[in-house]
């Protein structure tokens, strides 16, 4: 397997990733792709809980979104995103929007990184 390929990503673990998926890079991009098409709309719906003091429904989302990074292996927003669900399991909502604010910039990351993946080279180095 080429290093560049499954490696360049300090927010995805493509190696992980594609072990994850049994090597299927298409069906890994389409899960990339849908986790970065509905991420907004959660990251927006933390933000609103947040607004809202309800700190089930910002555990819940983060919960589900912590779910959806584990399977593309991107640690980094995993670390985040559970950090924000078990505070506000705990039913504490202080420094939850600077978790927030991490959560963002490492979804941000991931969609940067996604945007330069070539995935047929994936799939070859896979292959290799």
């Amino acid at each position: 397997m080429s290093q560049s390929a499954l490696d360049t990503a300090s927010a995805l673990d493509l190696r992980a990733a594609m072990g994850q998926m049994d090597g299927d890079a298409e069906l890994l991009q389409e899960i990339v792709g849908i986790f970065i098409e509905t991420g907004p709309e959660q990251l927006d719906a933390i933000a609103g809980a947040l607004a809202a003091g309800d700190a089930a429904q910002v555990s819940l989302v983060a919960h589900g979104m912590k779910g959806g990074a584990s399977n593309l292996c991107a640690g980094r927003f995993v670390a985040s995103a559970r950090e924000l669900e078990l505070s506000a399991k705990r039913g504490s909502l202080a420094g939850a929007a600077g978790l927030l604010a991490r959560m963002r910039a490492d979804f941000a990351e991931l969609v940067e990184t996604a945007a330069v993946v070539d995935w047929g080279e994936v799939q070859r180095c896979w292959q290799d």
